[in-house]
């Protein structure tokens, strides 16, 4: 049975003072969801954008932990209805949508599974297929790259109790139901590196400048030495360890514009959480030199578990959105949980300003984002890995929208 989900809105300000070069509205906030279900064990994964029922909006999809996958269907004028999916037997972070069996419409790909899209998305649930029968346990990072330069999608994961490893998605993925898994590295499963997780949003580019796709991780970069069939370790100046490992968030983009691809990082999965951008000195083998991203804002951070880097102010130059996560463990001290953006001020990195764009002690995880309403600017969808009882809505879960003001 559909669940109307109604918006709640709330417009989020700059605060003046200091901070604030200029005072600007960047975000409205409007409430997804706020009826899911709260209870201690409950985790909320695989999130994913795609326009699940070709109606010309972004829709989004979730899933709880080892329970049921949902999607939310945009109806316009910031209201969303809640569909079942199916259901997913593990408990799974890292999610994504990509049209698998190429018949027009998104599916959802998480863990061992891929969920087909049944074309009639708000009426009948998707069909659950297993690709992997060996993953069991959470995958925490899930992306899709042409890894092997073929011209097709190829699916990136890595769980810390999995592996690192891509998979070759079959031309025809609902008879020939097991795809081609090749290794990337073992080193995530080494207790002594214990990484947890790093590539995920947009860590997945080509570094060397070679024709091919590298992966960025923690303290280290691996570089494809040929159609993703063998990989070596580089190293990587940024990196810390929380108590889940080694783990964070990066994204590959020129951000100097001086011709080769440097890195923005963010800190996740611990407190105290940094966000910086590595410039790469253009070599055969790069190297990365670090610049922190400044933090003038009151309060030690949280974990930063989402990073977006995108023009969010239609200026013509990359920002850096993060978000703090609500979890009890990694809370920030100071300060209730917030979202910031980094806004590029001169266009070539070398001045950033951090702004405070949502403080309602309300957290974030993985967020994702796209033109929702179809205006022009980016907006974002996310949820919360776990709820906090003591958030800004008096312990209830949430999934979010930011309504980007720009337009």
């Amino acid at each position: 049975m559909k669940h109307l989900v109604l918006a709640s809105l709330l417009t989020i300000l700059n605060t003046s003072g200091p901070l604030f070069s200029q005072e600007k509205i960047w975000f409205e906030h409007h409430f997804v969801s706020t009826d899911l279900p709260t209870a201690s064990w409950v985790r909320f994964g695989t999130p994913a954008l795609a326009d699940f029922d070709q109606d010309g909006d972004v829709d989004f999809a979730l899933s709880i932990t080892r329970g049921t996958v949902y999607w939310f269907e945009y109806e316009g004028d910031f209201r969303w209805t809640k569909h079942s999916i199916s259901e997913i037997p593990t408990g799974q972070l890292g999610g994504g949508a990509i049209d698998v069996d190429e018949d027009g419409w998104p599916d959802l790909v998480a863990g061992g599974y891929w969920f087909r899209n049944s074309g009639q998305p708000s009426e009948k649930p998707f069909e659950r297929i297993q690709y992997d029968t060996s993953i069991n346990r959470e995958i925490h990072d899930l992306v899709f790259s042409d890894i092997n330069n073929d011209g097709k999608q190829d699916l990136v994961v890595l769980g810390d109790r999995e592996g690192c490893f891509w998979y070759e998605i079959p031309s025809d993925p609902v008879k020939n139901i097991t795809w081609i898994r090749h290794e990337i590295t073992e080193e995530v499963l080494d207790s002594k590196t214990d990484i947890h997780g790093g590539f995920f949003p947009g860590g997945v580019g080509d570094l060397d400048l070679d024709g091919d796709v590298d992966i960025v991780l923690p303290g280290r970069w691996y570089r494809n030495e040929g159609q993703g069939l063998s990989w070596s370790k580089q190293f990587l100046p940024f990196g810390s360890a929380g108590y889940w490992g080694l783990s964070g968030r990066s994204w590959i983009i020129d951000l100097d514009k001086d011709g080769d691809q440097d890195i923005i990082m963010v800190g996740g999965d611990q407190v105290d959480s940094r966000g910086a951008w590595l410039e790469n000195n253009g070599k055969e083998t790069p190297g990365f030199q670090v610049h922190l991203l400044p933090m003038k804002a009151e309060g030690r951070r949280g974990s930063f578990h989402s990073l977006w880097v995108a023009d969010f102010d239609l200026d013509g130059d990359p920002d850096i959105f993060t978000i703090e996560q609500e979890d009890a463990s990694i809370l920030p001290t100071g300060a209730t949980m917030r979202a910031f953006v980094w806004e590029n001020m001169d266009g070539k990195g070398q001045h950033f300003e951090e702004r405070i764009v949502l403080d309602q002690n309300t957290g974030g995880h993985d967020v994702q984002f796209a033109d929702v309403d179809g205006d022009g600017d980016l907006d974002a969808y996310y949820k919360i890995w776990a709820t906090l009882s003591t958030n800004g809505l008096g312990g209830k879960s949430h999934v979010n929208f930011l309504e980007n003001k720009a337009r």
